[in-house]
């Protein structure tokens, strides 16, 4: 008897973690949210503009990595107070990111 053949689309192991097009997607469109949120300020500097822009990065990454790490808990918790959670977790952390990028910011105009 012949084995019938099973596509790749077939498997119901889950796909192994990488970069898709829409991901690429989002951090294009997260780097333009962070250009144009940074050009409303004035800014015009080089230095605070990469750091403003690569912070929006890193926040992308860390709320992917966090949302990761949060569907492991879903056999444990409901998925309302998960996505609670983790939308607290990263509200938490964009404000501290942003107090962060103001102390660096007064410190790079100003001088300490």
């Amino acid at each position: 008897m012949a084995q019938p053949i099973t596509s790749a689309a077939d498997q119901s192991t889950p796909a192994p973690a990488g970069f898709r097009v829409w991901h690429l997607w989002l951090i294009s469109v997260l780097v333009g949210v962070a250009i144009v949120n940074i050009q409303d300020q004035r800014r015009s500097e080089p230095l605070l503009i990469g750091l403003a822009v690569g912070g929006f990065v890193v926040y992308a990454l860390l709320g992917w990595c966090g949302w990761r790490i949060a569907r492991r808990f879903r056999g444990r918790l409901a998925p309302v107070p998960l996505l609670v959670i983790y939308l607290v977790a990263m509200s938490a952390l964009f404000l501290a990111a942003t107090v962060a990028y103001l102390f660096i910011e007064y410190a790079y105009l100003y001088g300490l």
